[in-house]
């Protein structure tokens, strides 16, 4: 995780790695995401919050969400913790 917090985020959804150089565009529920992992929330947290800011059934965010953080993972952005 120490990656994404190195980031630089604007609220338009705009990220820079400085590290490679390189910026990304997120939607509105990527950014909301991003913003969420930087303070530090849960996987069960965010997609909590995500129930309650978005129309869109648990399902249906549970699998979206897993595959934004795979996504994340395979830009070096996160990393995989034991459970």
């Amino acid at each position: 995780m120490e990656k994404l917090k190195d980031l630089y985020f604007n609220d338009k959804g705009f990220i820079f790695d400085p590290e490679s150089g390189s910026i990304y565009s997120l939607n509105t529920t990527g950014a909301f995401v991003v913003k969420q992992l930087q303070k530090g929330a849960t996987v069960s947290q965010i997609g909590q919050e995500l129930r309650k800011n978005f129309e869109v059934s648990g399902a249906k965010i549970e699998k979206d969400l897993q595959e934004f953080l795979d996504l994340l993972l395979s830009y070096g952005f996160l990393t995989r913790t034991a459970s």
